[in-house]
């Protein structure tokens, strides 16, 4: 039976870093503050803006909400982010998307500053993520990822044994990382999860190979079965399984798949505090996979470093505008 990979804990330690950067730059009089733009009053959005505010206020940065309304104009709505851009306050602007009736690769893709995409959105930052540079900032999810595999790195070395092949060509500082000489197989070629997963550990001296749902079941498991480690989001529900990975690889599950609660006797589980009926987060591993991986991760588990990584982008773009 695989061993759990804890987030939570994961998520923690990041928190706990930000903390204290956040502290030093409060202490040079700098206070980090994210910029927080919803269009209107989705449920979603109201959501995850209490989830990234509580994140923001646990790590010790400040949070301002410019809440703007359903039908402002594109032009009203670049105006506003133009404004942001502008303000040397605010560090880091995440931008609640889907928009509706507003060109969003005009309205945020071509307009947001760079040095403050917190949410990585930005072809710059997909740029600077291609080339290894350290100012860049890099979708969540996939920096999560990365978070996981450095916080388990003695786990992870212990399973996969002796392997790291480049020794004799990488620097000493990147022959020690973990990620080097591993063989990582990707399902997922999304922009923010498979491609910038791909980018961050190629440059750290892993063997990535990515594989989707268009790549032959056949030829998939060529892939996915040599792989030490397997990390895969797909939208659907046991879909990767045991047959799927080889014997002990540590399996990574990014699938954020919700579904609507039963009971045994197949009737609705209904919340008491709001009168509707719960969800259930699944990801995309069937169960059979717990017993045939070393290590895996829980579901829910790497959303919550998701999460800590957006306070990690923000203390980031805090420092590189200060010059520190």
């Amino acid at each position: 039976m695989a061993q759990v990979l804890d987030c939570k804990v994961v998520a923690q330690a990041i928190s706990d870093e930000c903390k204290a950067a956040a502290d030093e730059l409060k202490a040079k009089g700098i206070t980090p503050k994210l910029g927080i733009v919803r269009v209107g009053e989705k449920g979603p959005d109201l959501s995850y803006e209490k989830g990234a505010t509580k994140t923001m206020n646990e790590a010790g940065i400040e949070v301002e909400v410019f809440a703007l309304p359903a039908d402002i104009s594109q032009e009203d709505y670049i105006a506003n982010m133009k404004k942001l851009n502008d303000d040397p306050t605010i560090h880091g602007i995440l931008a609640f998307r889907p928009l509706d009736n507003i060109d969003e690769n005009a309205a945020i893709g071509e307009i947001l500053n760079p040095l403050k995409d917190v949410d990585a959105c930005t072809a710059a930052n997909m740029g600077k993520l291609v080339v290894g540079d350290p100012t860049g900032l890099y979708p969540c999810t996939a920096a999560a990822i990365i978070e996981v595999i450095n916080y388990y790195a003695d786990e992870i070395k212990a399973v996969v044994g002796p392997k790291y092949a480049p020794l004799a060509l990488a620097k000493p500082e990147q022959a020690a990382d973990v990620a080097c000489g591993l063989d990582v197989c990707i399902i997922n070629n999304s922009n923010v999860i498979g491609k910038p997963a791909s980018m961050l550990l190629t440059n750290r001296f892993a063997t990535v190979s990515i594989v989707h749902h268009l790549t032959h079941g056949e030829i998939k498991n060529d892939y996915t079965t040599q792989a030490d480690v397997v990390i895969c989001a797909v939208p659907f529900k046991d879909s990767v399984t045991a047959d799927m990975i080889k014997e002990g690889a540590i399996v990574i599950d990014a699938s954020v798949i919700r579904e609507k609660a039963f009971d045994e006797n197949g009737n609705p589980v209904i919340n008491e505090k709001t009168g509707k009926q719960k969800t259930i987060t699944l990801g995309c591993c069937a169960k059979d996979v717990e017993e045939k991986a070393s290590w895996k991760t829980p579901v829910p588990g790497v959303g919550s470093i998701t999460s800590a990584m957006l306070a990690k982008n923000l203390i980031k773009a805090c420092r590189v505008q200060n010059g520190l």
